[in-house]
């Protein structure tokens, strides 16, 4: 159990347990569903005056899959940026990139007329994975068994899955979400907007770049 406990800080374990057991509810109490989904779960009634939805839909899930994923991805990275960030800045994370992507995506479902209901803690676990590759960059991290990545190609293939998940199903209030809380966790975890101009303004140019004293061909410096 040592591995697992490695990872369990005390924010984290509190945060675990109150997802648990809000599902639990969920799962046991059947009589209780088409309530906590209509009012706990982001839905078509945030715009119509139940503003507390994008806060509890952080600890409500409608479905298995979406619980377990967003369990596993908070155990598996939640200690390790509290450590990094601190308590204080950690939960800054997790509930500003949580109540952020709910906002956004719950003005945009109202805007389209979505009826469906956005639940989880997802986005504030997709924030901390871009925050573990912005802090830790090329540091490898073990996935699971002997499967090592690098921290920003793990965080790029999981920003990668999110948005192709939500184009693919055409959620745009779901990708909006996400994009919010890639930005939270981006900024949040140490990143800065001149890193991003200084991306772009490299892929403009083509990636060519001059090389001062580079190598030479025919005795003359030339363009890599």
């Amino acid at each position: 159990m040592r591995p697992i406990s490695e990872r369990l800080s005390p924010t984290i374990r509190n945060l675990i347990i109150a997802e648990a057991v809000v599902f639990g509810l969920y799962i046991m109490a059947a009589g209780l569903r088409p309530a906590m989904t209509a009012h706990l779960a982001l839905g078509r009634l945030f715009v119509a005056g139940e503003f507390w939805q994008p806060l509890s839909s952080l600890f409500v899930h409608i479905d298995l899959w979406s619980f377990v994923f967003d369990l596993i991805g908070l155990w598996f990275v939640g200690a390790t940026i509290e450590r990094a960030l601190g308590r204080r800045r950690f939960l800054l994370m997790f509930f500003g990139a949580g109540l952020g992507a709910n906002v956004v995506a719950g003005l945009l479902m109202a805007k389209l007329g979505w009826l469906s209901s956005y639940a989880g803690c997802g986005d504030s676990v997709l924030a901390m994975f871009v925050a573990l590759g912005v802090i830790y960059g090329k540091t490898q991290v073990r996935v699971i068994g002997t499967l090592v990545l690098e921290a920003r190609l793990l965080a790029g293939i999981l920003v990668g899955m999110a948005v192709l998940s939500a184009l693919l199903q055409q959620a745009w209030p779901a990708l909006a979400g996400s994009l919010v809380a890639i930005g939270i966790g981006y900024l949040l975890g140490g990143g800065s907007g001149k890193k991003i101009l200084a991306f772009l303004t490299r892929r403009a140019r083509g990636g060519l770049r001059v090389l001062d004293g580079g190598r030479k061909k025919g005795g003359k410096n030339y363009v890599n």
